[in-house]
């Protein structure tokens, strides 16, 4: 059921992960333009900052977490992010692969998609009221 907290929640969550795409976005521009780095290694560089900043704001900001094992919640999330990218990093190297899109395009339709994973995953499990 969707209530009240749960949609605030979920804009939060557009929030911190505009932030995330637009690290993920200005890095791997960084990295294959300045950094002479393909745009598949550019991508790995842009998605780890990514996740730190995401994982940063999400805990603190999104999901408010109070609980006292960082380090379990840490790689939950983790898991749960490597999973998600996997799931958009084979749609953004398909897309730049088949020539369907440029490298930007190509990360905006695969973080589109795998959002609406990622948020069910994290507020189910990795950042699940332990009240509930």
């Amino acid at each position: 059921m969707i209530n009240r907290a749960l949609m605030q929640k979920g804009a939060k969550f557009v929030v911190v992960g505009t932030l995330g795409f637009l690290t993920d976005a200005g890095l791997l521009w960084l990295t294959t333009h300045k950094a002479g780095l393909d745009p598949y290694s550019g991508r790995l560089v842009s998605f780890s900052m990514a996740l730190l900043v995401t994982w940063v704001l999400n805990s603190t900001f999104t999901f408010k977490n109070r609980e006292k094992s960082g380090k379990r919640q840490l790689g939950s999330y983790v898991t749960v992010q490597v999973s998600s990218f996997g799931l958009n990093y084979a749609i953004y190297s398909a897309l730049v692969w088949l020539n369907w899109a440029a490298p930007l395009i190509a990360l905006l339709i695969a973080a589109f998609i795998s959002m609406f994973y990622s948020f069910t995953t994290m507020n189910m499990w990795v950042f699940k009221d332990a009240k509930k």
